[in-house]
């Protein structure tokens, strides 16, 4: 498919401009050559901007934000982007969302502003925007790690618990072209003889649940030759959404076809039994 280009801005509330503090709360995008300009705007996860901007009453911010989103839709439908088809409206059909990015993206005094325009390339302009809005808004990419993270710590204070957590340290592979590290390496007389990660699989999308699984099933299988013959992940999945926890049995029984063993990261009985032995 061919790539078109893009010109996206980041929303930002900023209700103290003596402060100089904003959130990132949307992303709006436009694709010229298509006539296609469309947004989208957080108007339900608001714990963030309730917190941290706590001299606001709640409903201050939801009604800044609910407005709002009422005039983007109305921009959006002024460029001719209905989702079933082109409508004119004061410019040429080709310049008409181009015209409006601009003419919204301004920078102007007022709670909500834009960052500077940006740029990318892609083949589906929605696809973009919603990747655009779970990396700068919903932050998808730092909850993951983060998590992930959590889900480490986890592990070592177990296995400090049982006191055989001397016996795991922190080890890198390569196969001299690809490199993996790894948080928890069984190792006694020097030999390394078990793998132990941690695999956070609780990801928004089914996808992402996918993507992070297939990420880690590529690296066994890739460095299969030079890793100690057993290996373990222990992982946490999602809760609720039933596509998501397909998403996340399915990468299970990829695991498990390649012969990795998978336990319930925080089932402490089923994770120690699993490097106990």
């Amino acid at each position: 498919m061919k790539k078109h280009a893009l010109s996206y801005a980041i929303v930002r509330f900023q209700p103290h401009v003596e402060t100089e503090e904003f959130a990132n709360v949307g992303i709006v995008l436009v694709a010229p050559r298509l006539s296609y300009l469309d947004f989208r705007l957080e108007t339900r996860r608001l714990g963030r901007l309730t917190g941290f901007f706590d001299s606001l009453a709640p409903t201050t911010i939801r009604s800044v934000l609910k407005n709002y989103n009422t005039e983007l839709k109305r921009i959006r439908e002024m460029a001719g982007h209905t989702g079933d088809g082109q409508t004119r409206f004061e410019f040429e059909l080709t310049d008409n969302a181009e015209h409006l990015f601009h003419a919204l993206t301004k920078d102007r005094e007022g709670i909500i502003r834009f960052s500077d325009v940006r740029f990318a390339m892609s083949e589906n302009p929605r696809a973009k925007l919603e990747e655009l809005f779970d990396h700068y808004v919903r932050r998808n990419f730092a909850s993951s790690v983060y998590k992930e993270g959590l889900l480490e710590r986890h592990v070592r204070s177990a296995l400090r618990l049982r006191e055989i957590g001397q016996n795991f340290r922190r080890m890198s592979f390569t196969d001299g072209v690809y490199s993996a590290n790894f948080p928890f390496v069984e190792v006694i007389d020097d030999k390394p003889l078990k793998i132990l990660k941690p695999i956070y699989l609780g990801q928004d999308e089914p996808t992402r649940i996918l993507d992070h699984g297939n990420k880690w099933l590529f690296t066994i299988n890739r460095l299969k030759k030079i890793l100690p013959p057993d290996v373990v992940f222990a992982v946490e999945g999602p809760s609720g959404s039933s596509l998501r926890q397909r998403a996340f049995r399915e990468a299970v029984e990829q695991f498990k076809a390649s012969d990795i063993k998978v336990v319930d990261a925080k089932n402490e009985r089923e994770l120690l039994g699993a490097v106990d032995h």
